[in-house]
């Protein structure tokens, strides 16, 4: 029995301890405004503001962005884009973005040692020359960081949509062949996700990673109807409205 009352005794002191420090944490946070939280029990001579209290806002405002890249999928092709946008936030953060990307080909070192140590046949080649389409724009992470001792807003978005890929398919397949190109628009659809670093209320600097995916034969003219994607990477300006 003895044992038995001084846990309890102990148990009731532990609880009117935690108990004490749940009553002051809570007058701790009642006695603050909307803008900030009252740390004081944690640490009397700091406050901790409120990180989601924005300096840029979004919502309501258009964005116009340029900006350019490069794509990494195609095997046989060095690829440059040149990648317009425009976006419209209807919340903070959430809004919508089309876009047109102009895709350059040009041949690679691969396919130049391909031809150089074949004297029949290459295989077939699909060039991806524009893209467009629709996305929706998911931003739940804000964040600042500090820079040289500068602080640097940014938002962190995630995309997806639909569109069209203009894919050119290269039927030609002799190496002493002139290309032969046959024109081919497949639906498609977008992932990405991306930054947008705040400069100034209007001015901003983007980075931006999007894939698109599309099905098309994977011989060429024949063979079985797969996916293939093409993954591009642009960075650019932003001017907010």
């Amino acid at each position: 029995m003895n044992g038995i009352n001084q846990a309890l005794r102990i148990g009731v002191v532990l609880s009117c301890f935690f108990l004490s420090i749940a009553q002051s944490s809570a007058r701790g946070f009642s006695d603050q405004g909307d803008d900030e939280y009252n740390f004081s029990w944690l640490d009397p001579d700091k406050k901790i503001s409120v990180l989601q209290n924005r300096k840029f806002q979004k919502k309501g405002k258009a964005l116009f962005s340029i900006m350019g890249g490069m794509g990494w999928s195609n095997p046989y092709r060095d690829t440059l884009t040149f990648d317009p946008r425009v976006a419209y936030y209807f919340a903070e953060n959430w809004g919508i973005e089309v876009f047109y990307n102009i895709i350059s080909n040009k041949e690679n070192t691969t396919i130049k040692a391909l031809k150089a140590s074949s004297s029949s046949a290459i295989p077939n080649i699909r060039e991806i020359r524009s893209q467009y389409g629709a996305l929706l724009h998911w931003a739940p992470w804000y964040a600042k960081i500090n820079v040289f001792n500068k602080i640097l807003y940014f938002d962190w978005y995630f995309e997806g949509g639909l569109g069209v890929v203009g894919t050119y398919l290269d039927t030609n397949t002799l190496v002493s062949g002139s290309p032969s190109f046959k024109p081919e628009d497949k639906t498609a659809f977008f992932l990405g996700t991306g930054h947008q670093f705040h400069i100034t209320q209007q001015f901003g600097v983007r980075l931006d990673v999007l894939a698109a995916y599309y099905k098309a034969l994977d011989q060429g003219e024949t063979g079985n109807s797969v996916y293939f994607s093409n993954y591009q990477f642009s960075f650019g300006l932003g001017l907010r409205l």
